[in-house]
């Protein structure tokens, strides 16, 4: 009988376990569009830098977790989808950007859109703000990763 009464207690407390939802860790990931026109002629250019971009953000920011840049069809348009693992990660990889990388891009681009998706610091907004950023804020409603 005790060793009946040890299983349902066991089997009990695992069902409790395993059923009830746990918290949820808070989502601190921020996303990133970036779209601008390029320059006519400047595409190869545009893809050139685009690839050292890459190469060098890749080696050198764990928290860059997501960082495509795709060329429209038409070699018009240049987009950047980009996740970083919270708003330091993001401004880590923005002064990075800024001091290496900025000029050459908006020589070869124009008319910038830049949203950003998720929680932003205040220190990351007056950092934008500083830097000449025109920005699309988002906050966050609902959603999942997987």
């Amino acid at each position: 009988m005790l060793r009946l009464g040890v299983m349902l207690a066991l089997t009990a407390t695992m069902m409790l376990t395993t059923t009830l939802p746990k918290a949820d860790p808070v989502d601190q990931s921020v996303m990133v569009l970036f779209e601008a026109d390029i320059v006519p002629g400047k595409s190869d250019d545009v893809s050139a830098l685009v690839h050292r971009m890459v190469a060098f953000n890749q080696a050198d920011e764990p928290e860059t977790l997501i960082y495509k840049a795709f060329l429209s069809e038409d070699s018009k348009r240049l987009t950047f989808m980009e996740t970083y693992s919270d708003t330091g990660g993001m401004l880590f990889h923005d002064e990075r950007f800024m001091s290496t990388f900025a000029d050459q891009l908006f020589e070869l681009t124009k008319n910038p859109r830049l949203c950003i998706y998720g929680p932003v610091s205040p220190m990351y907004k007056r950092f934008a703000e500083e830097a000449g950023f025109k920005i699309e804020y988002a906050n966050l409603i609902s959603g999942f990763s997987r």
